[in-house]
């Protein structure tokens, strides 16, 4: 009985361990297969936001070139009013009086993002860097919309003094966007010279705020292009790792 009851314990014995291993055995694959799955919806989620932030990027280089340009242009119209010299030509003038409308709004592919951030599947990213430079995209993306807003303003007043003042025939007679120059509008009825504008304390005065708001968007924008530069070279080395 004794020799029965012990072959009968390392039976029972056995059976016991061979089911332990079965449930770790199973659990292995099933956490290995849990991996492979998230390892490819992170593989899927890394490709996608490269995507979307190798066009933000290229978008927002573009962006900040003309906004240079803008800023550049307009930075010549105060050095002709009030007492300064005039510009040779009221063409010259038309030209740099343009690009005070002049506003390059940024509008950046976000679908992927957002869908992460708002579903909370941001932690299939493993990297916790990129995790934290993607969360502080949408914030940055604010601050440079808000600037733009600001510069909208003080674009509005420009408006309402060329519609009280000034020429916009004048003006779109030497514009360059493609609606006017294939198809370009009559000469202006009026015998006026939209140079007379820089007698105006106003038109300088919003010609400076202009300015000033265009450079503080160009700063935003600026820091929006290294934190995008910072986020593509976190993506690309994921991807590759």
């Amino acid at each position: 009985m004794e020799n029965k009851t012990g072959k009968y314990f390392k039976y029972a014995l056995g059976e016991i361990i061979l089911v332990v291993i079965g449930i770790l055995f199973a659990l292995q694959i099933n956490n290995w297969n849990q991996q492979r799955v998230q390892n490819k919806e992170e593989h899927r989620a890394l490709i996608n936001l490269k995507l979307d932030f190798d066009y933000n990027y290229i978008t927002l280089d573009s962006i900040i070139t003309r906004t240079e340009k803008s800023i550049a242009l307009q930075t010549t119209i105060l050095n002709h009013t009030g007492n300064k010299p005039r510009p040779k030509t009221e063409i010259e003038f038309d030209r740099a009086i343009n690009a005070l409308a002049a506003l390059s709004v940024y509008f950046p592919k976000n679908g992927y993002l957002n869908d992460l951030l708002n579903s909370g599947k941001l932690d299939i990213l493993k990297n916790t860097n990129l995790r934290n430079r993607l969360s502080s995209w949408n914030s940055v993306l604010i601050n440079i919309k808000d600037k733009e807003r600001n510069v909208e303003d003080q674009i509005d007043k420009f408006y309402d003094i060329m519609h009280k003042r000034g020429s916009w025939l004048n003006l779109d007679e030497v514009a360059t966007i493609s609606v006017l120059t294939n198809d370009p509008l009559p000469r202006s009825g009026f015998d006026i010279d939209n140079r007379h504008l820089l007698d105006l304390i106003e038109f300088e005065n919003t010609t400076e705020n202009i300015i000033f708001q265009n450079r503080s968007v160009l700063i935003r924008q600026k820091l929006g292009l290294d934190l995008i530069r910072e986020i593509k070279e976190l993506l690309e080395k994921e991807i590759k790792e």
